[in-house]
């Protein structure tokens, strides 16, 4: 007996023509119809059986098209992206409704969605909305995501053209290609010629990833495949020296042009730490290798600038979830670091207290004598009764 599916919408001809008023190809020109799809998803809505990922696009939509500081306010904005966004992450992460009970993390990992979204979903829930920047790029960010994870895969009728997104797996193969390439070549002998070189394999790199929308996060992965970051022949012990100094310009290259690429990286690193079972072992030296790199980008000094997009949140999460030698070091490194810089200097605070006790004292010693220029006196003791107390002698 065939099984009867109830959707919101009459045929599958109304759905792909909201899409096409969500997601216009390049070619269209006429007017903005993104109001006119959001008014149908709430329409929709009232019979029921909507899609969490219509509902969430027809949100952020919303939201965006809200984005007018003419009419309304900054904090209503705000307010608006932040409450899209949340209901979005939320519908797809939250495991009281999806019944196996995981950590947003695990869901987020699962369903390939980035844990920074998650990071920024408990930040917008849980303290000050984010700010405007930072909402309206996790919005288009978000968008991206829903086309590549449903929109995309809505069967055509005919006349409904997908854009044009390439096939993730034939990206994928392009990004191992050139990075199998680079690896394999020896350092040019100048460094004039190795800057250039690496500055045009990170060329490459990026002019690859642009063909989708989960480029950044497709090169995180390749990076990790094979032995292109990590020799398969390394032993327990072995300094990363040689791998930090042959990646490291093509590394920040990227992320320079790509900040997003910093925190896909990192993610993609903690994964493969923590949650492949090959890497539990302490004398497991591909496990000790990805601990080195994730501690190298934490604390070394050439990613200072961009160390501030390293996924914390994310990364202590995944070791507190996945207990290990390597896992239990990170969280020690990265604790100890944290530590390290909010800790105040004492010398620092001593000499600030000091200035700050002088400066008070000059003011008032400056403020006494203007006073006293006028006829005014400091009174030597001050009688704080209430009014309307006389003193009993």
């Amino acid at each position: 007996m065939s099984k009867i599916l109830f959707t919101a919408w009459k045929d599958k001809s109304q759905l792909l023509n909201v899409r096409s008023e969500f997601y216009p190809s390049a070619s269209y020109e006429g007017p903005d119809l993104r109001s006119h799809a959001c008014a149908t998803v709430e329409a929709w809505k009232l019979r029921g059986n909507v899609p969490h990922h219509v509902e969430a696009t027809a949100l952020l939509t919303d939201a965006i098209l809200h984005d007018d500081a003419q009419h309304n306010s900054i904090f209503s904005i705000r307010a608006t992206y932040s409450a899209a966004f949340c209901r979005f992450v939320t519908g797809l992460v939250d495991s009281k409704i999806h019944g196996q009970r995981k950590t947003m993390f695990q869901r987020a990992v699962d369903l390939g969605l980035p844990a920074s979204f998650v990071e920024l979903r408990h930040e917008a829930t849980h303290r000050e909305p984010p700010s405007l920047v930072v909402l309206r790029k996790a919005s288009q960010r978000s968008l991206e995501w829903l086309w590549d994870n449903y929109w995309a895969g809505v069967d055509e009728l005919g006349d409904v053209p997908i854009a044009e997104h390439n096939d993730k797996s034939s990206i994928g193969s392009g990004l191992s290609e050139i990075l199998q390439k680079f690896s394999a070549e020896s350092d040019p002998p100048q460094k004039k010629r190795k800057r250039d070189h690496d500055d045009v394999v990170a060329t490459q790199l990026v002019s690859t990833c642009t063909m989708s929308d989960e480029g950044m996060q497709l090169l995180a992965i390749s990076f990790l495949e094979g032995s292109i970051l990590i020799e398969s022949e390394r032993k327990l012990g072995d300094p990363l020296n040689n791998a930090f100094k042959n990646w490291d310009p093509v590394l920040l290259k990227i992320t320079e042009t790509n900040p997003s690429f910093f925190t896909h990286f990192t993610e993609e690193l903690a994964n493969k730490l923590a949650f492949e079972p090959g890497n539990v072992s302490s004398t497991n030296a591909y496990a000790e290798a990805l601990y080195l790199w994730l501690n190298h980008l934490s604390t070394s000094p050439p990613w200072a600038i961009h160390q501030p997009y390293f996924s914390h949140s994310y990364v202590n999460t995944a070791c507190e979830q996945s207990s290990t030698h390597w896992t239990k070091m990170l969280s020690k490194d990265l604790k100890k670091k944290g530590e390290l810089k909010t800790k105040p200097n004492s010398t620092d605070v001593s000499s600030k207290k000091k200035a700050l006790s002088k400066n008070s004292t000059e003011v008032e010693a400056n403020t006494t004598r203007k006073l006293r220029a006028r006829g005014w006196e400091p009174l030597e003791k001050w009688d704080s009764r209430p009014l309307g107390i006389s003193s009993i002698n």
